[in-house]
């Protein structure tokens, strides 16, 4: 071996070896740089303020998220639990229903076929009165529907005799907003009055029954539970003076999502009908349902690039109140790529910890919405939820994976990128000029 060679070996022996990116080295200074320091009090305090906003941030995205389609959800359980999915219409009473309703029920993916009559009336009790809207319904029919007559919906009464007795009987039922307005409850009497009755030379009179109260139900929906009442089929016919037919056929389908699908087939074997989904009956309302909650979801969404800003604030500051450090440790090896990564890891730990502390904080507040609900009506003495204006019962949430998914993405990438700028300057600062004045 030569002298150089020999002269060259206990150099190389001792030259220092870089540590590899994201080693304990930079995971522990990283660390340390984010607690209070005898210099720089403050910036614990900005990073404490940085923590909190991602965190609240987060949370109220996947809180509002989680009511608002747990709103849609709800809705569409209820809407299409007591309705049908498709509607047979026409602007004249549809005889021959009972041929119609079998042809329609043959077609692959419609599950039920329900002959129906509707109409508005006026009800009056003893002392009071109010208009609803009648829909006639075989018995077989009504118990079907597990929105009205299950157990956990009937309030008062039963339906056991529902649909009994000549012409179906004079039970019927109503839902229980009905029956608070007329202040009445099961086995009570109610009169109906309808414009329907006779036609006359001077146009149609006025028919009037009373009937009794067989059933009381709540849907949980006040829409149904203060306009809807049922009444077997046979007797609304007479009642409305329709005689062997139906206002139309409501249709049942294995997929009501996928309704358009089989809109077509529906209308190619009632070609002298209409044909309506529950798509095109309610469009305008889910659809305002569905811009409200994308426009929702954009608002939050830059609530939170907005929250994960404050890093920005809090690293600038911490770089400034660690210029000396940084020139310590670059004359001491260092190299940039290392100080860059240690303020990228300080900046990066805010946003993940306040990710997913936000993300389990949102989950709590969904799974008992409901008692904290009723914490704060209690604690502010109002109603915070009234069911006549937000038409449930009580705070509807649902929590959807995707959807939360995508908020804890979306908030670490925003944690991520307001990280790079400040750690880069960190990283391009000149050890040389940040020792001049110390």
């Amino acid at each position: 071996m030569t002298a150089a060679a020999l002269d060259a070996q206990p150099a190389a022996a001792t030259m220092p070896r870089s540590t590899p990116p994201f080693s304990f080295f930079e995971w522990m200074v990283a660390r340390r740089y984010l607690g209070a320091t005898r210099t720089g009090k403050g910036v614990s305090l900005i990073s404490v303020i940085a923590f909190v906003g991602i965190m609240l941030a987060v949370a109220v995205l996947i809180i509002v998220m989680s009511v608002m389609q747990g709103f849609r959800t709800k809705l569409l359980d209820q809407l299409l639990g007591v309705n049908g999915h498709v509607f047979v219409q026409s602007e004249n009473p549809i005889g021959g229903y009972v041929a119609l309703a079998e042809k329609l029920r043959a077609i692959p993916g419609v599950t039920e076929a329900i002959p129906v009559v509707q109409a508005p009336v006026y009800a009056t009790s003893a002392t009071r009165e109010t208009g609803i809207i009648i829909r006639g319904l075989s018995r077989a029919d009504l118990l079907s529907i597990d929105y009205v007559t299950g157990p956990e919906h009937v309030v008062a009464g039963s339906f056991e005799n529902f649909g009994q007795g000549r012409n179906g009987g004079d039970e019927i039922a109503i839902g229980n907003r009905i029956a608070f307005s007329l202040g009445v409850t099961a086995g009570d009497p109610i009169t109906l009055i309808s414009g329907r009755g006779a036609e006359t030379a001077f146009g149609p009179t006025l028919r009037k029954k009373t009937y009794r109260i067989g059933a009381v139900f709540e849907v949980g929906n006040s829409e149904f539970d203060g306009f809807i009442g049922f009444m077997p089929l046979e007797q609304a016919q007479i009642f409305f003076n329709q005689g062997d037919a139906v206002s139309q056929i409501e249709l049942k389908v294995a997929d009501p999502e996928r309704v358009r699908m089989i809109a077509n087939p529906i209308a190619a074997a009632a070609p002298d009908y209409g044909v309506r989904t529950w798509q095109q009956q309610n469009a305008s309302y889910f659809n305002a349902l569905q811009t409200e909650r994308s426009v929702m979801r954009l608002i939050l969404l830059l609530i939170v690039a907005v929250a994960a800003l404050n890093i920005v604030t809090g690293l600038i500051m911490l770089v400034k109140d660690k210029t000396r450090d940084i020139a310590v440790l670059r004359t001491m090896g260092a190299t940039q790529g290392a100080i860059m990564r240690v303020f990228f890891l300080s900046g990066s730990l805010i946003g993940v910890l306040g990710t997913l502390a936000g993300a389990a904080l949102g989950a709590l507040f969904v799974w008992n919405i409901d008692a904290i609900e009723g914490f704060l009506s209690a604690l502010f003495q109002t109603e915070l939820f009234p069911s006549d204006i937000y038409y449930f019962s009580s705070v509807p949430a649902e929590m959807q994976a995707g959807e939360v998914g995508f908020i804890v993405l979306w908030s670490l990438a925003m944690s991520v990128l307001t990280t790079i700028y400040p750690s880069w300057r960190a990283a391009r600062l000149d050890p040389v000029e940040a020792l001049r004045y110390e």
